[in-house]
């Protein structure tokens, strides 16, 4: 009888025990979305150099589906995980695993183990509840499959560059962010017009549209101003910077319509706008330098523009270059308040033809090769476009500087 009793206690423990031992024997995986640019290169550090490391540690457990954010259907998919994540962030690169997303050469390598830890000590977690996540995925996923018997490695790049197109017309890419492209578009024509009269126009053409061109660039500035600053996110630097910058066109605004023969008419103004200037210059080069996300504006995306190759000449990042130029304008600026040799004044000239120039090639590389606009980048541009016009309006008679209109 204690025997009989013995079998059945034996073999209700085992039935008990069954069923977690086939839970425990399955498994888990760890879902996730990469949303990156090919010509970021931040993504490329943690695609090349961070991802094989943390791929190695997981193996089939971590399945992460690629997706080249500069696309129209990419950037399109990335938006409508942002919005139905109520994802901040719009820098790449960017993984999303279930609700949380990280962004940034930083953030990834440093906390995505862990969370694809917990979530396989969890079960395991599944794609993140992005519409239309499972269909992408199905058809990459079919694309992977195994031929004769070969294994293959877990979804990746490659796969992904297959269902969005990395041949985007041009049309296609200003079609991603019109406002932001139009916008570009619009300070383009404004500086190459500037370039040209400046350059090839008669002193009495240059002073004659000063004060329109000032307007103008002015009314541009403060709407671009706002965007950045309705785009601060509760950031105080960001916000007071956005505000100088809008307070500097407003004052350009206020000398040329309201007071056009007033005191803020001089030679003020130059060291003002290349404070400004430097401002932005220095908020771009600490982005590049410690390669953490931008905060941008209502419209745009900075970090794309950041995070290109097109962010640094021969090494070393345009907001350094940046720094260095507003920083010599404003040093010969001071030299100009006790010297009056023409030279400075022609500089002075040089220098802002070159930052024009340079503004130039920067503006158009962003609707045209990068496919994404810095509203920071162009707020630069239309710094630099003031400092032309008022410095090319100063006849050499009027020296020294600081009496110039």
């Amino acid at each position: 009888m204690r025997c009989r009793t013995g079998v059945i206690t034996l073999i209700t423990v085992i039935l008990l025990l069954l069923p977690q031992q086939v839970t425990i024997g399955q498994e888990a995986v760890v879902y996730g979305v990469f949303f990156y640019s090919p010509s970021c290169r931040h993504c490329q550090q943690v695609i090349q150099n961070d991802w094989p490391t943390i791929q190695s540690e997981f193996g089939d457990q971590l399945q992460v589906l690629f997706i080249n954010a500069s696309t129209s259907q990419g950037s399109a998919l990335m938006q409508t995980a942002r919005a139905a994540l109520q994802i901040e962030s719009s820098g790449v690169p960017m993984l999303i695993i279930g609700t949380e997303a990280y962004v940034g050469s930083f953030d990834i390598p440093a906390h995505a183990p862990d969370a694809i830890r917990a979530g396989l000590q969890a079960g395991g977690i599944g794609l993140p509840a992005i519409p239309g996540i499972e269909a992408v995925y199905e058809a990459i996923a079919a694309q992977e499959q195994p031929i004769d018997g070969e294994e293959t490695a877990p979804i990746h790049e490659d796969a992904a560059e297959a269902l969005v197109n990395t041949n985007d017309t041009l049309a296609e890419r200003l079609a991603a962010d019109p406002v932001a492209n139009l916008l570009a578009l619009a300070i383009l024509v404004l500086l190459l017009v500037s370039l040209f009269v400046t350059l090839f126009g008669r002193w009495n053409t240059v002073r004659r549209l000063q004060r329109a061109a000032l307007v103008i660039i002015s009314l541009v500035g403060m709407g671009t101003a706002v965007s950045l600053i309705a785009g601060a996110n509760e950031s105080l630097l960001i916000f007071a910077i956005a505000v100088s910058i809008f307070g500097v066109f407003a004052a350009l605004f206020v000398t040329e319509i309201a007071a056009p023969h007033g005191v803020l008419r001089s030679a003020w103004r130059v060291p003002l706008g290349a404070a400004a200037g430097l401002a932005v210059a220095a908020y771009l080069a600490s982005i590049e330098l410690t390669q953490t996300e931008a905060i941008c504006g209502l419209v745009g995306n900075c970090n794309v523009v950041q995070q290109s190759d097109y962010a640094r000449l021969f090494g070393i990042p345009i907001g350094v270059i940046g720094i260095g130029g507003y920083l010599v304008i404003l040093l010969l600026w001071v030299f100009s308040r006790t010297n009056e040799d023409k030279r400075i004044l022609w500089l002075l000239r040089a220098l802002a033809v070159f930052g024009v120039g340079f503004s130039t090639y920067l503006t158009f590389l962003e609707p045209f090769v990068i496919g994404a606009t810095c509203l920071w980048c162009l707020s630069s541009a239309l710094i630099m476009l003031v400092l032309l016009w008022m410095l090319f309006a100063v006849p050499d008679k009027e020296l020294p500087l600081v009496a110039a209109a």
